[in-house]
């Protein structure tokens, strides 16, 4: 087997990829083909087959039969999260906490069930968090007290409003809110509770564009990273599933978990 077509939003991908990277059915890693499908595809936006599902399938069908269309190979690190030590690891694209959480929550519970699909939607929930943080001064998304831990450095305690450590290149709505210039694979963006400055500096950020008010001393931070270790208590997102972490179990640990291989046409 050299191609897997996922037809599925993010939380399938990341089963996939949990299976492909924890069980290993295969010897080499099969190429990925990511139609567009589910109640949320961030993923498929950045590495996915263009188009609709059905003529996304006819072109990969009819590349596999005798190569026609030219094809792109995309290449991305997958995140490995380990809950808890004692269960099996989870592989994904994107984890986010604290307001990211609460927004996919919202989703879950409130838009989700008035049929709102797309990436857009996800996307929306975000933006209504932002809108109400810029608004009430913070109040209205609870931060979060999580420990940090990049890499080799002190791991440090902050609260936070947003924090996402992400594998893609291209979020929800075309955003890539990733301005660190470390040499390294995974991007890590956090944005500490109560942000100084945050309407200016939010347009930039969200582009990856550094400016003079994203600046952790206003409470913003991105790293290019390999590891990132989480101790808190309180839950998370992994490609829109929702998982619970706690401080007891020691923390959450982020990792370069390989590299998978995207087919687009």
């Amino acid at each position: 087997v050299n191609i897997v077509a996922v037809n599925g939003g993010d939380g399938t991908i990341q089963a996939v990829l949990t299976v492909l990277y924890h069980q290993k059915p295969f010897e080499t890693i099969p190429y990925l083909a990511v139609l567009r499908a589910g109640t949320t595809s961030m993923t498929a936006g950045d590495v996915g087959l263009k188009g609709s599902r059905e003529l996304a399938l006819r072109r990969l069908l009819s590349w596999a039969d005798g190569g026609e269309g030219g094809e792109i190979i995309l290449h991305r690190p997958v995140l490995r999260v380990q809950v808890d030590p004692h269960q099996d690891p989870v592989y994904g694209m994107f984890l986010g906490a604290a307001g990211i959480y609460q927004g996919i929550q919202f989703f879950h519970n409130r838009l989700n069930r008035k049929g709102f699909r797309g990436e857009w939607a996800p996307g929306l929930t975000i933006a209504l968090f932002l809108l109400a943080v810029a608004r009430r001064g913070g109040d209205y998304v609870a931060p979060v007290q999580i420990t940090v831990g990049l890499d080799q450095s002190p791991p440090e305690k902050r609260d936070y409003l947003l924090l996402m450590i992400s594998a893609l290149e291209r979020l929800f709505l075309g955003l890539r809110p990733f301005w660190g210039r470390e040499k390294r694979t995974l991007h890590y963006t956090a944005v500490e509770a109560r942000p100084q400055h945050l309407l200016r500096a939010l347009p930039s950020l969200m582009r990856g564009r550094k400016n003079r008010y994203g600046t952790p001393e206003n409470g913003y931070f991105s790293h290019n990273v390999q590891q990132v270790q989480l101790t808190f208590t309180s839950g998370f997102t992994l490609d829109g599933e929702l998982y619970k972490a706690g401080a007891h179990l020691g923390p959450v640990v982020v990792q370069n978990g390989g590299k998978v291989s995207f087919l687009r046409l």
